[in-house]
């Protein structure tokens, strides 16, 4: 399976999940699942980055600054995959919505990282659905 023509989008983690959102999630989950050029992403790693999701959910006003060190995390997976798996592109799309996370902004800071949290979540649901292992 091609990888999603769409990229995560700054407006979904900002002004709040639509079906444009969902059907991202649903066809980078699959994508996950998809032996192609490259080998599947694991449900492994997907839970070690969800659970570090839920880590910083569980006290935000006092974990909110991990959301930055997400991306160096991502970053040292991406560099110990020896198996060429898919993880740089899921790398790369869970850096876009890092980024999109207003942490500067206390008003919109929670709101984003909840949004960002649920795309997640889709994710995992669709990886799962489409044969994740």
């Amino acid at each position: 399976m091609a990888y999603p023509n769409d990229k995560m989008k700054k407006d979904w983690i900002q002004n709040g999940i639509s079906n444009e959102a969902v059907e991202w999630a649903k066809s980078f989950g699959e994508y996950l699942t998809k032996k192609d050029v490259k080998d599947v992403l694991s449900t492994s790693q997907l839970r070690k980055f969800f659970g570090e999701l839920r880590r910083i959910d569980s006290d935000f006003s006092h974990k909110k600054n991990d959301i930055i060190m997400l991306k160096p995390m991502l970053a040292y997976a991406v560099g110990r995959d020896k198996k060429k798996t898919k993880t740089k592109e899921f790398g790369e799309e869970m850096s876009k919505g890092i980024d999109a996370i207003r942490l500067e902004d206390e008003v919109h800071a929670k709101n984003d990282f909840k949004n960002f949290l649920k795309i997640f979540e889709a994710i995992v649901a669709y990886h799962k659905f489409y044969g994740g292992e």
